[in-house]
């Protein structure tokens, strides 16, 4: 098996059509079409077959395709950091975050192995735990850090919990709520709600209410910008459940407030992950050892004072 029988594979799979897959690898058709054969040939299985949407793999096909796009991403990473060593770098590293570790945590992280000395070729890639994690399985990341929702992780990646995240009901400094006494679930069914638009914050919000018999919110503004949620909350009359630490400079500029909403602060874990088959690389290890400098106790509340 060679990698351009799994590279010419992996791009029936994912055009799910012969002849684009062809244009993109730059063979013609029926060379495509050999190469599956013989692919199918060195392991005994039908990988793919015709169906009306186009061309779909086999189960047989579906348990290559991971270990397919893994050595693919592995060989190209190979090969990038070879390159990177040989113009004086230490290493590559790709590191997966969630956005509210940006400025926190991941950022000195970062500054820490890039700086004395320390050559790295070094990408960091902004996501949700579900997307990172499917980038980190088929070797686009070395590790991510993350909040760490309650999905089910698959059992091929180590989760290790770090740190503790604390995430309270936050407003616009004119909002109604600010300032209320006797805020129940009942009242904050009716606000307009700005929240992450991710499976775990769908699951919270229904569980919040129903908890006490309530339905979900009618009006519900989903996105994966943290940056709108800021803006609603601030600017458009909307509430939203986040961090502490992410809304920590607005409220010491008054331009948010926290509402003394029931049951919080929601506490839940944030921490790493790397996958199980990833050989030791002192480039990970390093980062990794930084990173947990920066979640320590002193460094933790260091970068909170150094923010206010």
């Amino acid at each position: 098996m060679e990698l351009r029988h799994l590279r010419h594979f992996a791009a029936v799979v994912d055009a799910g059509n012969l002849s684009k897959a062809a244009e993109r690898v730059f063979i013609s058709q029926p060379a495509l079409t050999r190469s599956i054969k013989n692919l199918e040939d060195i392991v005994g299985a039908v990988l793919l077959e015709r169906r009306p949407r186009g061309m779909v793999p086999t189960p047989a096909g579906d348990a290559l395709y991971r270990y397919a796009r893994l050595m693919l991403n592995e060989a190209a990473r190979a090969k990038a950091e070879v390159k990177a060593v040989q113009a004086g770098a230490r290493g590559e590293l790709a590191i997966g975050m969630a956005a509210m570790f940006a400025d926190h945590i991941v950022d000195r992280a970062v500054a820490a192995v890039c700086g004395s000395g320390r050559d790295v070729a070094l990408t960091v890639t902004q996501g949700f735990l579900e997307e990172l994690v499917e980038a980190l399985r088929d070797g686009r990341l070395d590790v991510i850090f993350s909040n760490l929702s309650n999905m089910v992780l698959p059992n091929d990646v180590i989760v290790e919990p770090i740190l503790d995240i604390s995430a309270y009901v936050y407003a616009g400094a004119g909002h109604p709520l600010v300032g209320k006494a006797g805020i129940d679930k009942a009242l904050l069914l009716e606000q307009r709600w700005a929240v992450v638009d991710q499976p775990h914050m769908r699951d919270f919000l229904d569980h919040y209410f129903s908890a006490d018999g309530l339905a979900t919110p009618e009006f519900v503004v989903r996105t994966n910008s943290l940056n709108l949620i800021h803006s609603l909350i601030v600017n458009g009359g909307f509430i939203g459940i986040l961090p502490e630490h992410v809304m920590r400079r607005r409220t010491r500029s008054g331009s948010a407030v926290r509402i003394d909403a029931p049951g919080c602060p929601v506490v839940r874990k944030a921490g790493l992950i790397t996958r199980k088959s990833m050989p030791a690389r002192p480039v990970v290890d390093m980062f990794v050892a930084e990173l947990r400098a920066a979640c320590s106790a002193d460094a933790f509340g260091a970068w909170q004072t150094a923010d206010d």
